[in-house]
């Protein structure tokens, strides 16, 4: 297959998964704000318009903190932790060993 046409077909895959990515997110978002505004009519039948509309608001921001600190969180770089000192002379008593079976393997073979 010539590479034009395997990039051709490959954006065009790349367009129909960003578009339904788009659509999905849409009717999600949609759907979140359907419970939302049901949460808060029911919320003003208990507690009176004024405070149903301050809870929701409360609750949006509270959840909006809670997923943007897991989220930073989630993203954070990973520091690696730097090797002991014990892996280093490990490391170098390792390297004086091989180094030294190879000197006596090769005085044998001489």
């Amino acid at each position: 297959m010539p590479l034009a046409r395997f990039a051709g077909r490959m954006a065009k895959r790349a367009a129909i998964w960003c578009a339904l990515a788009t659509v999905t997110l849409s009717l999600v978002l949609a759907g979140l704000g359907f419970l939302v505004a049901g949460f808060c009519i029911w919320l003003a039948q208990h507690v009176g318009n004024a405070a149903a509309a301050a809870i929701t608001g409360g609750s949006m921001l509270l959840l909006a903190v809670v997923v943007s600190i897991c989220g930073s969180l989630l993203l954070r770089p990973r520091r690696r932790r730097e090797p002991g000192l014990l892996a280093d002379v490990s490391a170098a008593i390792a390297g004086v060993v091989v180094e030294s079976l190879a000197n006596r393997r090769k005085a044998k073979q001489d």
